[in-house]
């Protein structure tokens, strides 16, 4: 497992940068309501380069983090919100959020009983008609195959999601500017869900 807090230094350089989080979050904001002011939370927000560009049109986005040398940078670019916090406990209180968002890192979990941990958890905290957005099949858009894994296909991300009352409202997908490895770039999955209204 990468140790992300060493990792921090040169996380966003050696995974395509500014370019990279500009079309995940322009691909995030694809799939959330536009009528309103949102709080989003950007669970396993890392170094919140993402969280950055989707502070526009009234979001106030907090980045949530369990790497410390991860959240000194999210620190930098949104002083004053970066939370430390495990995704499979979020910090927040019941329906409390307009939106949560997972980009990378259901993949990285040891299990799918861990991913829908961090389901639950997103349903938990969102407000009724609030989004979940995550990537989904991460390992399959890098070509790469996880052992045990993966724990982030579509269809056990819907299914968990099914199961903790989130409705499917939308897909996208955006492409992973050029990083530097042979082959095509590649192009990664978003699922967008809907907490059901009590």
């Amino acid at each position: 497992m990468l140790d992300y807090d060493q990792e921090a230094e040169c996380y966003d350089e050696t995974r395509g940068g500014q370019a990279r989080a500009d079309a995940a979050a322009a691909a995030i904001a694809s799939l959330l309501p536009s009528s309103r002011a949102l709080t989003v939370v950007d669970v396993a927000g890392g170094t919140g380069i993402v969280a950055a560009a989707l502070t526009t049109a009234g979001r106030q986005v907090v980045v949530l983090d369990l790497s410390i040398g991860m959240l000194r940078h999210a620190a930098r670019r949104l002083p004053g919100v970066q939370v430390r916090a495990t995704a499979l406990t979020l910090p927040l209180r019941d329906t409390s959020v307009d939106v949560v968002c997972c980009v990378w890192l259901l993949h990285l979990l040891g299990s799918r009983s861990a991913a829908d941990v961090v389901v639950a958890e997103a349903s938990r905290v969102l407000r009724p008609g609030g989004r979940f957005v995550t990537t989904v099949d991460k390992d399959l858009a890098s070509g790469f195959e996880r052992a045990g894994g993966p724990f982030d296909s579509a269809a056990d991300v819907v299914a968990a999601a099914e199961s903790h009352r989130l409705s499917s409202v939308g897909e996208t997908s955006f492409v992973g500017p050029d990083q530097g490895d042979e082959g095509p770039a590649p192009v990664y999955r978003l699922l967008a869900f809907a907490k059901g209204r009590s």
